[in-house]
C-alpha cells in the first residue's frame, strides 16, 4: 500500500500543477447538482452531507452496463461480486454490513422483503444500465430520511425525463466470456414541456461466464411518462422491470488439513489450502422484480407545494438445486415472493427563500411468502407473514449568509404492526405464538456546512442515528433438515428487537484553480449499538427448539476511518479522479463464534481508486483502477462443516476503455467503443470465488 499512497500523492500534486498552469478561460469548472430530500437541487458546495454523483456521461465513458460497475470507485464503498455477472453482489459502506446501504429508484426505497435482512442485496446484480440520468450516493446515516437499511449510506438510481423532440439510441455489444448485449431507448417530449415519455429495453447475456458453464441472463425494461396538465400540476408514472437467471456454483471449499482451532488465520493459497467455487451443473437462480410508481406534485402557491407518490414493488426469487455439485446436495426448490406497497404524501413549505420545511406521512404494507419443495413432495412447506408501518417525518433546510451556511435537521417516527404468520398445516415450525409489535422507531438527523467563498473551502459535519426493523425472514425463517432429523427446523425469532446505530462524519472540501480541482477529506465513525446476528447456540422459541442455531440480538461494533479524494479537470478534455479510503471496522462479538477475531470480515483496511478520461475531439479513452489491501473472509469445509478464517490478497483491477464517435447526419451519431477488463490479467479470488482474467468486449451505438 505504500506504493499506492506515494502514487496518490504524486497524482494530487500533478493534477494541481496541471490545473494551475492550464488557461482558465476555456476550462469548465466542476459544478455538480444533487437533489435533496425536500425535492430541490443544490450544488455540491451547498450540500451539508457527504454526497457523490455519477453522471450518465461518466458511465458512457467507462462503457458500464451495470450499477455495480459504476459504484466501485466511490470512496468508502467496498463493492464485491461472487463469481461474475448476475451472481450475488454486495456493498459494504464505511466498513459496515451488506444490508446497511439503502437503494432508491427516483428517490423511493427499493428492497426485497423476502431477503434475509429485508434489503436490496439480492437484486443488486440485476440493476443494469438501461436508461439512467445519474446516480446519487449519500455516505452516512440516512434513516431519518429513508427509513430502514439506510444506516451506512443511500444509492439513488435516477431515470431521465424526456427532452423536447424525439431522441433515442440503439446498440449492442459482444465480447469475452460469451457476452451478448442489446440496448435500445426512445424518448419524446413536446416543445411546451407538458408531455414527455421515455422507454428503454436491454438484454444482457453471458453464455459462458468465468468457468465456461456460468450462463447468466438479464432482461430489463423501463418506461417513464411525465405530464403537466397545468402550470401548477405535474404527474409522473414510472415502470421498472427486470427478469434474470443465472447458474450458480458451489461455494469455495477448504483444502488439506485445517488448523485445529478456528483462532488461527489461514493465508489463502488457491490449490493449497482452499479451492475456488466449483461448477455445480444443476444449481440455478431465477429472479424477477416489477416496480411501478406514480408521483403527483401540486403547486398551491409559490411557497407551498403538496406532493405524493404510490409505489407497488413485487419481487420473486426461485432457487433450484439438484444432487450434483460438491459435497452433500439434496434436491429442492425454494420460492421467495414479496410485495411492498408504499403510499406517501408530504408538503414543502418555503415561508422565506432561506428556509424550506418538509413534513409528510407514509404508509407501507409488506407481504412475505416462502415455499419450499422437494421432488417427492413429502417435505414441502410454506411460510407467509406480513407487516405494516405508519411513518411521520419532518425535515428543515435553512440557508443563511447568502447560501454559504447550510443547516439541515430531520426526524422520523415509525410505528409497526406485525401480522400473524401462516405456516404449513402439518409442518409448522412454531407453536402457539402470541406476537408483539416491534418497538416504535425514532430517528434523528442533523447536518451543517459552511462555504468560505473567498478561499473556496467548505466545512461540513453530519450526525444521525439509524434503525433497522427485523426482517420477516429473521423472525419466521425455517428450513427442512434432511440429515439427520428429516424435520423442519426454526432459525427465526418472532420476538427480535430492532437494530440501532449512531453515526458521525465531518469533512473539509477545498476548491482550487478556479474551481477546476476539488480536494476532499472526511472522517467517519459509526457504532452498531444493537444488531441482529446468527448464533450457533440459541434458546428455543417457546416450545420450538432451534438445534442448528438462529437469529439473536447481539451487541455490534464500531467502524471508523477516513476518505480522501481529489477530482479535477486538468484541461477541458482531461478528467481525473483519485481516492483513498482507510477503514478500521471491529466487532464486539466475533462473527465466527469462538475465533476471538474481532476484525469485520470482508472489509480491507485500505482501498485506492483512480479514474482518468482523456478526449481528443471525437475520440476518448478511459482508464479506471481499483486496489485494496488484504482482508479476512470465512470458508466452510464441505466435508467436516468446520469454518476457518482466511486472509485473502486484495484486488488490483484495471479496466481500459476507448471509443470514437462519428457524426452521421445532422444530430445523428455512431459511437464505436471497446473495453479490456482486468487489463493487467490479475488472478484474484473474491472471498474465495474466482474472478475473470483479462477479457475484451466491443460495442456500437447509433444515436438520433
Amino acid at each position: 500500500m505504500k506504493t499506492l499512497l506515494v502514487f496518490c500523492s504524486i497524482f494530487i500534486l500533478a493534477i494541481s500543477a496541471a490545473a494551475q498552469t492550464a488557461t482558465p478561460t476555456p476550462t469548465p469548472s466542476i459544478r455538480e447538482e444533487v437533489t435533496v430530500s425536500a425535492g430541490e437541487s443544490q450544488t455540491i458546495e451547498q450540500v451539508s452531507k457527504t454526497v457523490d454523483t455519477i453522471s450518465a456521461q461518466e458511465m458512457r465513458d467507462r462503457a458500464d452496463f451495470s450499477l455495480i460497475e459504476s459504484l466501485r470507485t466511490i470512496p468508502g464503498f467496498r463493492v464485491a461480486q461472487s463469481g461474475g455477472f448476475g451472481k450475488l453482489a454486495t456493498i459494504k459502506t464505511r466498513g459496515l454490513r451488506n444490508w446497511d446501504t439503502a437503494v432508491l429508484i427516483d428517490g423511493i426505497r427499493f428492497r426485497d422483503v423476502t431477503g434475509i435482512t429485508g434489503d436490496a442485496t439480492a437484486f443488486l446484480s440485476d440493476f443494469t444500465l438501461t436508461s439512467v440520468s445519474k446516480v446519487e450516493v449519500l455516505r452516512g446515516s440516512g434513516s431519518s430520511l429513508y427509513g430502514t437499511n439506510a444506516i451506512g449510506g443511500t444509492i439513488d438510481f435516477q431515470t431521465p425525463e424526456a427532452k423536447s423532440g424525439t431522441h433515442g439510441q440503439i446498440g449492442g455489444a459482444f465480447g469475452g466470456l460469451g457476452l451478448r448485449r442489446f440496448r435500445g431507448t426512445i424518448a419524446h417530449g413536446t416543445d411546451s414541456g407538458k408531455f414527455g415519455i421515455t422507454a428503454g429495453a436491454s438484454q444482457t447475456t453471458y453464455t459462458k461466464g468465468i468457468d465456461g458453464d456460468d450462463r447468466a441472463n438479464n432482461t430489463n425494461l423501463q418506461t417513464r411518462l411525465d405530464l403537466s396538465p397545468t402550470s401548477k400540476t405535474s404527474i409522473s408514472g414510472r415502470i421498472f422491470f427486470s427478469d434474470a437467471d443465472v447458474r450458480l456454483n458451489s461455494s469455495p471449499d477448504t483444502l488439506g488439513t485445517l488448523p485445529a482451532s478456528n483462532t488461527t488465520i489461514v493465508n489463502a493459497q488457491q490449490g493449497v489450502n482452499f479451492k475456488f467455487d466449483a461448477n455445480d451443473p444443476d444449481n440455478r437462480q431465477d429472479t424477477r422484480f416489477f416496480n411501478g410508481q406514480i408521483v403527483v406534485n401540486q403547486i398551491v402557491t409559490d411557497k407551498f407545494v403538496i406532493s405524493g407518490y404510490y409505489q407497488g414493488l413485487s419481487t420473486r426469487r426461485v432457487n433450484n438445486n439438484g444432487t450434483l455439485g460438491v459435497g452433500f446436495q439434496s434436491a429442492s426448490t425454494s420460492l421467495f415472493e414479496g410485495d411492498v406497497h408504499t403510499g406517501n404524501v408530504h408538503i414543502n413549505w418555503t415561508p422565506v427563500t432561506e428556509n424550506t420545511l418538509t413534513a409528510g406521512y407514509e404508509f407501507e404494507d409488506e407481504k412475505y411468502f416462502n415455499d419450499g419443495k422437494t421432488p417427492s413432495g413429502t417435505k414441502n412447506f410454506f411460510t407467509s407473514a406480513g407487516q405494516r408501518s405508519n411513518t411521520f417525518y419532518v425535515q428543515n433546510l435553512v440557508s443563511l449568509l447568502g447560501g454559504d451556511l447550510q443547516l439541515a435537521g430531520g426526524m422520523r417516527f415509525q410505528r409497526f404492526n406485525l401480522k400473524a404468520p401462516g405456516f404449513s398445516l402439518t409442518n409448522a415450525p412454531y407453536n402457539n405464538l402470541t406476537l408483539t409489535n416491534p418497538p416504535n422507531a425514532y430517528t434523528f438527523d442533523g447536518a451543517a456546512s459552511y462555504f468560505v467563498r473567498k478561499s473556496g473551502t467548505k466545512f461540513r459535519a453530519h450526525v444521525g442515528n439509524g434503525y433497522r426493523v427485523p426482517s420477516l425472514y429473521e423472525r419466521f425463517g425455517s428450513f427442512f433438515n434432511t440429515f439427520p432429523s428429516n424435520a423442519f427446523v426454526a432459525i427465526g425469532d418472532p420476538f427480535l428487537k430492532p437494530e440501532k446505530t449512531i453515526a458521525f462524519d465531518a469533512g473539509v472540501e477545498q476548491n482550487l484553480a478556479n474551481d477546476r480541482v476539488r480536494v476532499s477529506g472526511t472522517y467517519f465513525w459509526t457504532r452498531l449499538t444493537d444488531i441482529i446476528g446468527y448464533g450457533n447456540t440459541v434458546a428455543s422459541i417457546g416450545t420450538t427448539p432451534r438445534p442448528f442455531g438462529g437469529y439473536v440480538n447481539q451487541k455490534g461494533g464500531t467502524s471508523r476511518g477516513g476518505e480522501f479524494s481529489v477530482k479535477g479537470k486538468a484541461t477541458d478534455r482531461t478528467d481525473l479522479f483519485a481516492s483513498y479510503t482507510f477503514t478500521r471496522s471491529v466487532q464486539l462479538v466475533p462473527q465466527l463464534t469462538g475465533s476471538g477475531i474481532l476484525n469485520t470480515l470482508g472489509v480491507p483496511d485500505h482501498q485506492f481508486t483512480f479514474v482518468a478520461t482523456q478526449r481528443f475531439k471525437r475520440f476518448w479513452v478511459n482508464f479506471d483502477f481499483l486496489a485494496t489491501s488484504t482482508y479476512l473472509a470465512p470458508l466452510t469445509s464441505s466435508a467436516s462443516f468446520a469454518t476457518r478464517i482466511y486472509r485473502f490478497k486484495g484486488n488490483r483491477k484495471g479496466d481500459l476503455t476507448g471509443g470514437y464517435t462519428f457524426n452521421v447526419k445532422g444530430d445523428k451519431t455512431l459511437r464505436l467503443y471497446g473495453t479490456v477488463e482486468n487489463v493487467f490479467n490479475q488472478e484474484y479470488y473474491e472471498n474465495g470465488f474466482r474472478t475473470a482474467k483479462a477479457s475484451a468486449r466491443a460495442g456500437l451505438t447509433f444515436g438520433f
